[in-house]
């Protein structure tokens, strides 16, 4: 399987392996997935934890809620009480695993990014997961777009499911296993996939 490093290039690949996902690409705005170096890992981590099944805007209003009394600092959000982190609008789930994720940092049970660049996508899901309130989702938006990893299908996420529905012209969501067995088709840039597919859901313009 060629690598390639040029978002065109990789555009072009997926409109070749699939004629229908071609169509919605051919008139979407161009997406790319690249590794966001303005954040550190545990910044990335925390955004995904609080963004678990929550909107977007939600979720970025309990983010900055957080950096704002917290900093980006895990020792500070490890050392800080349940009902600190709760005042930022945390559920105690969320609160309890941001607590341990925060300490897995510390303690180094969770590896530096400069490590994990060096580990699998399986590897580093299996890593993060083992942190209770951690799932394959909240590691997935890691991978994607803390990491920029180039073949990660969230085949589970909402948006995705409704963006695959209206790109294929279904009636109803798709099941995960329905996606990840099309996108066996975009391997190994199953990403920017799914940029495509979340970028659909907001293309009011777009019918099949």
């Amino acid at each position: 399987m060629p690598t390639l490093t040029e978002s065109d290039d990789i555009t072009t690949y997926l409109q070749a392996r699939d004629p229908l996902l071609a169509k919605y690409i051919q008139r979407a705005s161009h997406q790319r997935v690249t590794p966001n170096t303005e954040v550190s890992l545990f910044q990335a981590l925390v955004k995904s934890i609080v963004s678990q099944q929550l909107s977007g805007k939600a979720a970025t209003s309990i983010f900055e809620k957080i950096i704002t009394r917290f900093g980006t600092s895990a020792e500070k959000i490890r050392n800080s009480s349940p009902q600190d982190l709760r005042a930022c609008g945390l559920s105690q789930a969320k609160a309890s695993t941001l607590a341990s994720t925060a300490n897995r940092i510390v303690d180094g049970s969770i590896p530096q990014q400069e490590d994990m660049e060096l580990m699998s996508e399986t590897d580093i899901i299996n890593t993060l997961t083992q942190v209770k309130g951690i799932g394959p989702w909240t590691a997935e938006m890691v991978l994607i777009f803390k990491l920029g990893r180039h073949d990660v299908m969230p085949a589970t996420d909402l948006g995705i499911r409704k963006g695959y529905a209206l790109i294929f012209g279904l009636e109803t969501k798709p099941l995960p296993q329905t996606i990840i067995e099309r996108s066996q088709l975009w391997k190994p840039y199953r990403s920017t996939a799914a940029l495509y597919c979340w970028q659909s859901v907001d293309d009011t313009a777009w019918t099949a």
